[in-house]
């Protein structure tokens, strides 16, 4: 985790936090540009099998909601099949 932290504080912290009315340096995780919290995500998951695990699950998720649409229109429109091997 250490290599992470050090990413956050300079490639995250550095580059897009600002200080507050108070003077407390702040950043809100919608001011990163995407391709950061890309590379930023991709870096915690490297680190954090719990982050890991939980992001690959949620895509799982994602996915099997998509296959019966999928399946419908390759059956509506006849597109090509892959079948598995």
């Amino acid at each position: 985790m250490r290599e992470l932290n050090k990413y956050i504080d300079r490639c995250i912290i550095d580059e897009y936090a600002h200080k507050d009315r108070e003077g407390s340096l702040e950043l809100d995780i919608s001011a990163i540009p995407p391709n950061e919290l890309s590379n930023f995500l991709s870096r915690l998951m490297d680190e954090d099998t719990t982050v890991r695990d939980f992001v690959r699950d949620q895509m799982q998720k994602l996915i099997d909601e998509r296959i019966p649409e999928v399946e419908w229109q390759h059956k509506e429109f006849s597109s090509p099949w892959k079948q598995s091997a």
